[in-house]
């Protein structure tokens, strides 16, 4: 949501979504960047925390308003649980935001070519980095070519990004969709994304909450199915067995692995 959209904040909190993003880039006009920091700051003070978690995107290394925009996360780094930073290219990029941000914690946005081929080198950041984000928009601007639903252009871009998380132990977070009345296109784009190993997506308005958790939730029967699949490893290796066989096929450690990642991400859901 726009920094300077202060009526929406708190609504934003009951979307169902896991985190809201308050922006005070791209969605924020360049003479507004002080009103939007005045509003975000003054909602975060009369706040309680939730089990929603609460970030802003500041803006990017290199622009006109970072500076100001890391002196004013100073003060208010005690509200909030992280902070997005877009357009990053470098390690430095993140250590220079992390040393006022909440925690140190600090989620990349991959938005460009050059931060797509220094992944590797981002992640390696001196930051805690729970999740690294994917931004398409821009990086198809910047490719010159238009983001299509079946998403073939961003194949090698969004592997990069989850390539890059799974290094670290972070979550990757695909892109917006950008189209708000299109939602059997959105599921397509969830899935892919799915697929292709995102753990979410982001959103840009509250009634894309529900597809995009009804695609990134597991559902009751791949839960129950991953338990039964670690009970019967648990059997297998108290018989002193390694491979297994589980409902007809032959199931080993890399199997039973996802299995318990599944259910480890059910009961975070659930905790939450």
């Amino acid at each position: 949501m726009p920094g300077t959209s202060p009526e929406r904040f708190s609504k934003a909190l009951t979307s169902g979504a896991d985190a809201v993003l308050i922006d005070l880039e791209d969605a924020v006009d360049a003479s507004r960047k002080a009103e939007a920091r005045e509003s975000v700051a003054a909602w975060l003070e009369t706040t309680t925390a939730s089990r929603t978690a609460r970030l802003v995107r500041v803006n990017a290394p290199g622009s006109p308003w970072q500076d100001a925009d890391l002196h004013w996360l100073g003060g208010v780094a005690g509200h909030l649980d992280g902070v997005v930073v877009p357009k990053v290219e470098t390690a430095a990029h993140i250590e220079h935001v992390a040393r006022v941000a909440p925690h140190g914690c600090v989620m990349p946005m991959f938005e460009t070519a050059q931060a797509i081929l220094n992944a590797p080198e981002i992640v390696r950041a001196n930051a805690d980095i729970p999740a690294l984000i994917f931004g398409a928009e821009d990086l198809t601007a910047q490719l010159g070519i238009p983001r299509t639903v079946n998403g073939e252009e961003l194949v090698l871009a969004r592997s990069q990004v989850v390539l890059a998380a799974a290094t670290i132990g972070a979550d990757a977070i695909d892109a917006v969709f950008v189209d708000l009345t299109a939602s059997g296109d959105l599921l397509e784009d969830c899935r892919r994304a799915k697929a292709v190993g995102f753990r979410g997506k982001t959103a840009i308005h509250p009634n894309q909450v529900r597809v995009i958790n009804e695609i990134f939730s597991p559902t009751e029967d791949e839960i129950a199915r991953a338990r039964k699949l670690i009970a019967a490893d648990v059997a297998a290796r108290a018989a002193g067995q390694g491979a297994f066989r589980f409902e007809n096929r032959m199931v080993d450690q890399p199997i039973v692995t996802r299995a318990r990642r599944l259910v480890e991400l059910a009961e975070k859901l659930n905790t939450d």
